[in-house]
């Protein structure tokens, strides 16, 4: 056998064996990345009236990993292996607006007997189950009219990083996956003030809550005046620099599942692009009446502003205040997105390339080769 046949075939073995360790590569890879299990959820409603159902699941952090909306009582899901809480909520699909001849004005009928609007909500069933999902599963969730739903009083204790209590704090609880639906009705207290002993109680929907507490605190400063010398157009000025209150604000949240009933919270502060602040609630005026994000005594979180907005009847509620907390007026889909060369969904892809590249290389060696010995042979 000549040299060049023994030298191709050690490039040929070569290419082969390159090729080999990236498949298995691969195989491994896969092998170790995430599992996804087939998560399908049925609906069983108390009446036929809903027309649309919206189907989530929520990881135990209250983070949204996965929704549905659906005409049909069924939802699917690819999810990993944990725990979830899975939320069902099913409404028709607007609000009801009925017309009724107008009232009697002095015992005779108002002139021109015109036809009244009145309001009526749209029937509104919420459901949940917390689900452990270690492979593919189906189960059914039972849902119940909102105005009727079972409640469950909570209490709250809220503290300071430092271990006191937090007294004066502001506390508010919205449901999991349905935020919307729920107002305050006579037998629900979803926002309250802590006491001096720091704990606050609320009632609840008996269904997953998140809770959020907050608190602004003033800072102490000089309130002397204070004369700074500046440079202005090369002159030097001397500006007096008044001191006006501010506050530093801090808030935490927790998550609450029954048949758990209470909750301790820490308060933390938090960045000026955690809060907002109500239109209306400060003397500047913004775009349009549209809320900014801002630091200032009158700004609650986003998410508790923004759960108030979506809700008509929340929309002009004021929150329980004190002289040191503000005056109060969410996962669309969450996706976690992998980068880099190796990760998600390009990993085949490139691990195919770089096979491909190789034998290219080693398949070039071989041709190059015979063509320089050819002459020789």
């Amino acid at each position: 056998m000549s040299k060049l046949k023994i030298k191709s075939i050690i490039f040929t073995l070569t290419a082969i064996l390159i090729f080999s360790a990236f498949l298995g590569l691969s195989s491994q890879s896969f092998a170790n990345a995430a599992s996804y299990d087939n998560v399908q959820v049925f609906v069983q409603t108390a009446s036929s009236l809903p027309d649309y159902f919206t189907v989530s699941a929520f990881n135990m952090s209250g983070y949204l990993v996965a929704s549905s909306q659906t005409q049909y009582p069924a939802a699917s899901f690819e999810l990993p292996n944990g725990q979830f809480i899975f939320t069902v909520t099913a409404d028709q699909s607007s609000d009801q607006i009925y017309y009724v001849p107008s009232p009697a004005v002095g015992g005779s009928v108002a002139q021109g007997n015109l036809a009244m609007p009145y309001y009526e909500a749209p029937v509104v069933e919420y459901g949940y189950a917390v689900q452990q999902v270690s492979g593919s599963t189906t189960f059914t969730i039972s849902t119940q009219n909102v105005t009727s739903f079972p409640t469950t009083m909570l209490t709250i204790k809220v503290v300071y990083a430092n271990g006191t209590v937090a007294e004066g704090a502001t506390v508010s609880a919205s449901v999991v996956g349905s935020w919307y639906y729920w107002g305050y009705e006579s037998n629900a207290v979803m926002w309250n003030t802590t006491q001096a002993d720091g704990t606050a109680t609320l009632v609840t929907p008996e269904a997953p809550v998140q809770v959020d507490a907050w608190s602004w605190i003033p800072v102490n400063l000089p309130n002397n005046l204070t004369t700074v010398p500046v440079i202005v157009a090369g002159e030097e000025v001397n500006v007096t620099v008044y001191w006006q209150p501010t506050y530093v604000g801090l808030a935490g949240s927790a998550l609450i599942v029954p048949s758990q009933t209470s909750a301790s919270i820490t308060l933390n502060v938090q960045q000026p692009n955690y809060w907002v602040t109500p239109y209306g609630a400060q003397a500047t005026p913004t775009t349009g009446g549209e809320a900014t994000a801002s630091s200032s005594s009158s700004s609650i979180p986003a998410t508790v502003y923004q759960e108030q907005q979506g809700n008509p009847l929340l929309k002009n509620y004021q929150a329980p205040t004190t002289s040191t907390s503000p005056t109060p007026t969410n996962p669309s889909q969450t996706s976690s997105a992998n980068s880099g060369l190796f990760a998600g969904s390009a990993l085949l892809p490139t691990i195919v390339a770089f096979a491909a590249f190789a034998v290219a290389a080693l398949s070039l060696g071989v041709a190059t080769e015979i063509h320089r010995r050819k002459p020789k042979d």
